[in-house]
């Protein structure tokens, strides 16, 4: 097992970072067992891929870098069983090889599969609820050492308030996921007049299978991504893959961002001309999980919140007229997405079909400004921060009012952990008045 002393830890964004006693990286369950057992304060990392402090610890900090295998595979079931800290590319790549798939992704794939689950990661559609909703059971180690397993149907109470757990109840040892037949998408992107779209954006949501908007700030178009699941024969190019993706979407957008920095006023021509990129529709046919999952953002700041689909006209036409009236000069786009309601308790879309709104900004100028902002709408329309972003003007009092199940989480975290091995000042936020 590897063993680090005077580690610096930075989150993927690095706008956070702690200096633990002790940095493991442990390779098997019996390691992981040890450390638990002889160490009264952890916390876990995948890919740091949190934008907030729900990683940090001045105790001892875990990666699972090196626990990331494969551990079983039942092609009859369609069952997968993995450790923790595998990526999702990982688990893209040798699913895809097998000829299987995971029926729903988000938008990025260097996540660990652990800490997708555990912060409600999504991705988008509004008949396919969030990542962890693809779990059959899943092992955690608790505060003594113990073992628990936590089965979907067996264990359906405990399942339902432990598949989101931001690491406070235990650490995930492994994971058996449901996957299907491999399938590919059918990518339909476009541009469309802000306006136009959320009039009719009722119908545009339930008629693909896979729906999400981006919308430069400043611009009066939203980019809009149809997918439709298919098993038609794929039609992408790796010549368009490469230019588009890799030196268009990487290279020159990250050049566009570094203009914007000369001066910041700049800004909102530089998103018309980011949105120029879609003007030519891209119709193609792709494997899913290429589909799902888009070039490596460049490091920036982000916040999501999680909305009742009821309210997302009156949402969107309201945060875009508040933008577009501020002093704020956003340099990124703006992610929305659609999941279905589900039964998790510290799911952000806990009993709701849900609209997420992201906001984002390639740097640091100005970002606690918008956050503020943001926040202020976020909390007038009753939302639910993402557990894996950022937020700051929200605590216990706040999130127990928009999560029914709140308290009853707690009450099992304080049962699994009653020396709070596993807390943190992030965990303490959330539970404690």
């Amino acid at each position: 097992m590897k063993s680090t002393q005077n580690y610096r830890f930075f989150n993927w964004a690095r706008n956070e970072s702690c200096s633990p006693k002790n940095y493991f990286q442990p390779e098997t369950e019996e390691e992981l067992i040890e450390i638990i057992r002889s160490h009264p304060q952890i916390r876990v990392t995948g890919t740091g891929h949190s934008w907030n402090k729900i990683c940090l610890t001045d105790g001892a900090l875990l990666n699972f870098d090196n626990f990331n295998k494969v551990l079983d595979l039942e092609i009859p079931k369609l069952q997968v069983k993995v450790q923790p800290g595998i990526k999702l590319w990982q688990l893209n790549e040798f699913l895809d090889k097998r000829g299987l798939a995971l029926k729903n992704l988000g938008s990025i794939s260097d996540q660990s599969a652990a800490g997708a689950i555990s912060t409600g990661t999504h991705g988008t559609g509004i008949n396919y609820q969030i990542l962890g909703s693809q779990i059959e059971e899943f092992w955690m180690i608790k505060a003594d050492g113990e073992k628990l397993l936590i089965h979907k149907d067996q264990d359906k109470e405990l399942f339902e308030l432990a598949m989101v757990n931001l690491g406070c109840l235990g650490i995930i040892s492994s994971v058996t996921l449901n996957v299907v037949p491999a399938f590919n998408l059918h990518d339909v992107t476009t541009i469309r007049n802000f306006d136009e779209v959320i009039d009719n954006l009722d119908e545009l949501v339930a008629k693909s299978d896979h729906f999400k908007l981006w919308w430069f700030p400043h611009t009066e178009n939203v980019v809009v991504y149809q997918y439709r699941r298919t098993q038609e024969a794929i039609n992408d190019s790796r010549l368009r893959q490469w230019f588009m993706e890799e030196l268009v979407s990487v290279n020159a957008y990250r050049l566009m961002l570094k203009i914007g920095t000369l001066n910041r006023d700049w800004r909102r021509n530089i998103n018309k001309t980011l949105v120029q990129k879609f003007i030519t529709p891209l119709n193609r046919i792709e494997k899913s999980f290429k589909v799902f999952n888009v070039p490596e953002p460049p490091l920036h700041r982000e916040a999501e919140w999680a909305f009742d689909i009821c309210i997302a006209k009156d949402l969107l036409r309201d945060y875009k007229k508040r933008i577009n009236a501020s002093k704020h000069r956003i340099n990124f786009l703006q992610e929305i997405r659609f999941t279905k309601a589900d039964d998790f308790a510290l799911s952000p879309c806990y009993k709701r079909d849900t609209i997420w709104l992201g906001a984002y900004n390639a740097d640091n100028f100005g970002w606690e400004d918008l956050l503020a902002d943001f926040e202020l709408i976020a909390k007038q329309y009753k939302g639910r921060p993402h557990w894996g972003k950022e937020f700051r003007s929200v605590g216990h009092d706040y999130l127990q009012s928009v999560y029914p199940r709140l308290n009853e989480f707690n009450e099992l975290r304080q049962k699994l952990d009653p020396d709070k091995k596993f807390s943190n000042d992030f965990i303490n936020k959330v539970f404690e008045n």
